[in-house]
């Protein structure tokens, strides 16, 4: 009997096949195993910005297979009759449930540090469920060697909801409560639920300030082009900034080093409430707001726990007295700067 030699075989083989036999294979498993919608919205981040995705934003992909997306397309459609929104909403990571008071008195909080409270109808809850350690003055923090508090933010996360696919967020108004509710009918049954979304709503809807362009993305893919179109970068790639980690939450913490970023234009993006994952991102005009990172180390040790994005914006004659920083520093309107910290789900594109 002859004695082939293995690997002369495997080559004689190889040299027999179709020239396009792996190109084959690959269209196969493609159509086996089509791409996932987290794969098209990380492609796009690729396509589209310099560094990679913050964890953050990871979290915040959508589940959906391929097959997922294919058949749930009447998401949007006029006929909800025979659409498993139940079965939708657990496939695609929404808060399609009502939510506890503790997360439904942030959420209003939120709102009300952008817009103001109400003259009327206050709830002194709004005011409890921020925490305090958020805000604060330039001469008052930015100090190397000081120690403060750092707000908690482990407990200031929405609830987890995913992005939507971007052609199924291109149909949905998030402007309008009476869209909202034909397509997510079980969530406005709940009366505390469909305020706290009409909030979102007004949040959304509400006037700029002055230099001040705005809106709500209920997509990776539209937050990205909001922010590529306002930054004037239609050709280029961005920059994402976010905080380093929750590292240090709570805790009484050393500022370490302060670097301030100068920028010429930025586009600070926050999370808001909707049962899909939603943000709210306006451009900051450079002229009155200033952007920093700083460096918190553990004031026993010296060793670095976090670096955290903090935003001072130097003009607040525009915000209304009832604004949530301004209450907190005791300020008015005009009369002082006033600075945040970011959390984890906070952007700044650059």
């Amino acid at each position: 009997m002859r004695n082939f030699n293995m690997p002369t075989l495997a080559i004689s083989i190889f040299l027999l096949l179709p020239i396009n036999f792996f190109t084959q294979i690959e269209v196969a498993f493609a159509a086996a195993f089509p791409p996932s919608v987290a794969y098209f919205q990380t492609d796009f981040w690729s396509k589209n910005v310099i560094n990679p995705m913050p964890e953050t934003i990871k979290s915040k992909l959508s589940p959906l297979s391929s097959p997922d997306y294919a058949i749930n397309s009447t998401i949007t459609s006029t006929n909800q009759e025979s659409f498993n929104m139940n079965g939708f909403c657990s496939k695609a990571n929404l808060a399609c449930t009502p939510l506890s008071k503790t997360s439904l008195r942030m959420i209003k909080a939120t709102i009300n540090g952008y817009l103001g409270s109400p003259t009327s109808n206050t709830n002194s809850h709004d005011d409890e469920s921020v925490d305090p350690n958020f805000f604060f003055r330039l001469s008052s923090v930015f100090q190397e060697g000081k120690q403060i508090q750092l707000p908690s933010f482990d407990k200031a996360s929405l609830p987890p909801r995913s992005f939507l696919p971007s052609h199924y967020a291109s149909k949905i108004s998030i402007t309008s409560s009476s869209d909202l509710q034909k397509i997510f009918p079980d969530l406005f049954a709940s009366n505390p639920m469909k305020e706290t979304i009409e909030r979102s709503i007004s949040f959304c809807t509400s006037p700029s300030r002055a230099g001040e362009i705005k809106t709500c993305s209920n997509s990776l893919e539209d937050m990205i082009q909001f922010s590529k179109q306002t930054l004037g970068r239609s050709s280029g790639k961005l920059l994402a900034l976010t905080s380093k980690s929750e590292k240090g939450s709570g805790k009484e913490l050393e500022i370490g080093k302060i670097k301030r970023l100068h920028t010429q234009k930025m586009v600070s993006c926050h999370e808001v409430f909707y049962p899909f994952a939603t943000y709210f991102c306006h451009f900051l005009p450079s002229s009155t707001t200033r952007l920093y990172a700083v460096d918190f180390v553990d004031p026993g040790t010296k060793a670095q726990v976090n670096t955290i994005l903090a935003l001072c914006h130097m003009d607040t004659s525009a915000w209304p007295a009832e604004n949530m920083a301004l209450k907190v520093l005791k300020l008015s309107p005009g009369k002082g700067e006033a600075c945040h910290w970011y959390g984890k789900d906070d952007l700044v594109w650059i």
